[in-house]
């Protein structure tokens, strides 16, 4: 059991070795604490820490509030029994920095280890024991990363590691597909869309996925779907082959309802399209009627 639980996907959250005494911590703490955690392969410079994250203020009081937030820091630290040093180092040079070799559990660094060593392997030698690994590490994405920062380097670090919850997603999906467990595959699917929506190269695999597993209906549905995201957003229509998936996917479909229809049903159409026709006309007649009975209120109103 480690002695401290830290949590950066959502609302970031310190709790200690029980797992559910959660610390308070001020914005400012979480901050710095942030940063020394993400940058946690190596030791900062304190004046370039002070100027990243109390850039709004001249050096002087930049690095006051660092030194502040440093000794809150590690006030905060002794709160739930352990030594300060413990976590944080300290170089000769003055230098701070998170200390990886500490007894620590990290909710990114623990998803960043499981996810990269999976996705490293083909879909076709991924082992049933690696999803298992994959969707145990996508558990762990409760959020986006540090929710309601918005610095710079949280904008960064937070793309990137959507950008690893997004290829694992797609590993699962081409996984099952691989399998030809087509449901679930899908749903991997659903999950990417409900994240980035615009992605067409995912809209077009669902598409396959449900013309594979017998369900035309489906395919066409998730086309419109596609369409009308690529209009709205980007004001675009689908690319070339999804195009052309959506038309071969038509055209078969009203070629086996045509089989099927038989000589019944070809009568039922012709008798339609007759009705129509004949509603077709009779609206025109009214249209005229219409028209005419405007030209004589035309002429009254005149003087």
């Amino acid at each position: 059991m480690s002695a401290l639980y830290i949590h950066l996907f959502g609302r970031l959250r310190v709790v200690g070795s029980d797992g559910l005494s959660e610390v308070r911590v001020t914005r400012a703490i979480q901050r710095l604490l942030a940063y020394l955690l993400l940058e946690r392969h190596r030791t900062h410079c304190r004046e370039k820490l002070a100027s990243l994250l109390w850039s709004d203020y001249d050096e002087d009081r930049a690095r006051t509030c660092l030194r502040t937030a440093l000794c809150r820091l590690r006030r905060l630290l002794e709160s739930v029994g352990l030594h300060p040093e413990t976590y944080l180092l300290t170089t000769p040079e003055g230098e701070v920095g998170f200390n990886q070799g500490s007894d620590y559990w990290l909710d990114v660094a623990a998803f960043e280890e499981h996810a990269t060593r999976v996705l490293a392997q083909p879909i076709d030698a991924t082992a049933p024991t690696g999803a298992q690994e994959l969707e145990e590490a996508l558990s762990l994405y409760t959020g986006e990363l540090l929710d309601g920062f918005y610095d710079d380097w949280v904008l960064w670090e937070r793309e990137r590691l959507q950008r690893l919850y997004l290829n694992s997603l797609a590993h699962l999906l081409h996984y099952h597909k691989y399998l030809g467990i087509y449901e679930r595959s899908l749903e991997f699917g659903r999950r990417i869309l409900l994240h980035d929506p615009l992605r067409e190269e995912i809209h077009r695999e669902m598409m396959g996925l449900y013309l594979k597993s017998g369900q035309r209906a489906l395919a066409v549905q998730q086309y419109e779907i596609c369409r009308e995201r690529l209009a709205a957003e980007l004001n675009i229509q689908p690319m070339r082959e999804t195009r052309a998936m959506y038309s071969r996917t038509v055209s078969e479909t009203a070629q086996d309802q045509g089989q099927t229809i038989g000589d019944s049903g070809a009568a039922c159409i012709r008798q339609a399209l007759q009705e129509v026709w004949l509603g077709a006309q009779k609206l025109q007649d009214v249209l005229e009627q219409l028209q005419q009975a405007i030209r004589l209120m035309e002429r009254v109103d005149m003087p």
